[in-house]
């Protein structure tokens, strides 16, 4: 869901009141000689119009000549309406002002998340067209154009050729519907013409791949040494890549059974930025005591004793480690235990996994994972294969140690 909008900013004139919207436009409004409220037809793009706008309403009030503004024919004095709103244009600009649920400017990845989507997926149908002239048929006929755009194929125009994928067509749709709700708040539009059921409803392409406990070994084991402990950590304790490549000595305690993750290393307009992890999902975590020798020796073997050092440098340049280097070597690895079908990031699936099949409970996998909802837990509660025929035996010997009988026997 599409963070809140920022509270609009009013101001009071000796005439009239004058409000900035969420979208930097501009709002007036006064009450008449009628004593009723009486607002402008349209918004403004800057703050003296909308001033020049209740200038003119006075002055017709002064000479005796007012009429209600929505009753008015025609006025020499009165300004022009301005030029049809772009969407392209109108929706930068609501990206740009736009905050998040606590009142803060949206992260680096979430802007950059919805300059993708407007770019990639909304621009090419919407950018050129007035925000009043969208139609809920104009909606309809792109978000059915979307799911038929794998079949033109991915060499004319790779980029395009994204939207195939359900996350990426549900999430611009999230974005179309944001613009066009400020858009009904600015007063451009009466309704959103948004009104697609199930939308942004995802099925995602397959489900995520889980690995044993023993694959999780073996893969450790195939990975060349500096980097076998990252997947001990990241699949045992539920990391994201990011947060992998961002653990640093400072980050464990002195024996190892607690790791605190607060940063993440992402590759954006080429180059890596460290901030916070996806959510701003930070603090400890404890790991589980069959890999904290494994993880004593990999500081004590392979990371420089400076509290600042990382775990797991770039093998190329000895930096933070690009996402793109890891994956190649993860892949190699995976191919090596017959598992090419595992990604990186499925590695958190893993950890989200058996701490469900070890019995945690969903308030303990959210605090595990470092989750803000229970939603959220629930999609790494994922039953691996053959859990479901060890559960019921699990329930069989509860009973029977219980003394229950089965319901053959007398």
């Amino acid at each position: 869901m599409p963070p809140k909008k920022s509270r609009s900013r009013a101001t009071r004139h000796g005439f009239g009141r004058i409000r900035q919207l969420p979208s930097g436009r501009w709002h007036a409004s006064y009450i008449g000689p009628d004593t009723g409220l009486h607002k402008a037809a349209h918004t403004f793009d800057i703050k003296s119009r909308a001033e020049g706008w209740l200038a003119a309403e006075r002055t017709l009030i002064d000479l005796q000549t007012w009429e209600p503004p929505a009753t008015r024919h025609q006025a020499t004095d009165v300004p022009e309406p301005p030029t049809p709103v772009l969407f392209g244009a109108y929706a930068e600009r609501i990206i740009a002002t736009r905050v998040s649920r606590r009142g803060q400017p949206l992260s680096r990845r979430t802007a950059d998340s919805y300059k993708s989507l407007l770019r990639l997926h909304l621009n090419p149908t919407f950018e050129l067209t007035a925000v009043e002239d969208i139609t809920l048929e104009m909606v309809r006929d792109w978000y059915s154009k979307v799911s038929r755009v794998r079949k033109r194929g991915r060499k004319s125009n790779p980029d395009q050729a994204r939207t195939d994928v359900p996350t990426a067509r549900a999430r611009a749709y999230e974005v179309l519907r944001m613009v066009l709700n400020v858009a009904v708040e600015d007063g451009l539009i009466v309704k959103n013409p948004c009104r697609i059921k199930g939308a942004t409803a995802v099925q995602p392409a397959h489900d995520p791949t889980v690995l044993s406990p023993a694959e999780i070994g073996n893969l450790a084991a195939a990975m060349p040494e500096k980097l076998s402990v990252s997947v001990l950590l990241a699949a045992w304790c539920g990391l994201r890549p990011s947060e992998t490549f961002e653990l640093r000595r400072r980050d464990f305690n002195a024996d190892c059974s607690v790791m605190t993750v607060s940063f993440a290393a992402t590759y954006r307009e080429g180059k890596i930025e460290i901030g916070r992890p996806k959510s701003g999902s930070t603090g400890p975590v404890v790991i589980p005591s069959h890999i904290r020798p494994a993880v004593r020796t990999h500081l004590d073997r392979h990371v420089d004793s400076a509290t600042t050092s990382l775990l797991f440098p770039d093998p190329e340049t000895g930096k933070t480690m690009r996402e793109w280097v890891y994956r190649r070597i993860f892949s190699a690895a995976c191919v090596k235990i017959g598992r090419p079908d595992f990604r990186p990031g499925e590695q958190r699936h893993t950890g989200g996994t058996v701490a469900a099949q070890a019995g945690g409970t969903l308030a303990e996998i959210m605090e595990r994972l470092r989750h803000k909802t229970p939603a959220a837990a629930m999609r790494y509660q994922k039953v691996g294969a053959g859990r479901a025929q060890a559960l019921a035996e699990n329930i069989a010997k509860l009973a029977k140690n219980d003394g229950a009988h089965s319901a053959d026997q007398p």
